[in-house]
């Protein structure tokens, strides 16, 4: 898996928030789905990626609902994608 596969997650998960206008949690696998992504374990392990990088951050309940983090968000706004 590249980069390039977690920066798309990563924008994906920037546009959805957008479109509700406030930080949320999303099903993971919505988000890979919409992608194009149906190997479960590959987004396990790009939103791990993003996880370990401080991008995003777990429900702690739900493990497959994630939400993006303000230093993704930062990182999204200042065009480093």
């Amino acid at each position: 898996m590249s980069n390039v596969a977690s920066d798309r997650f990563l924008l994906k998960l920037f546009e959805k928030t957008a479109e509700i206008g406030k930080i949320s949690y999303f099903d993971k696998y919505d988000i890979g789905k919409e992608m194009g992504l149906s190997d479960k374990q590959e987004i396990d392990r790009i939103t791990e990626i993003l996880h370990v990088d401080g991008f995003v951050s777990y429900n702690e309940v739900t493990l497959s609902k994630i939400q993006l983090t303000s230093k993704g968000k930062k990182r999204l706004e200042n065009n480093q994608i």
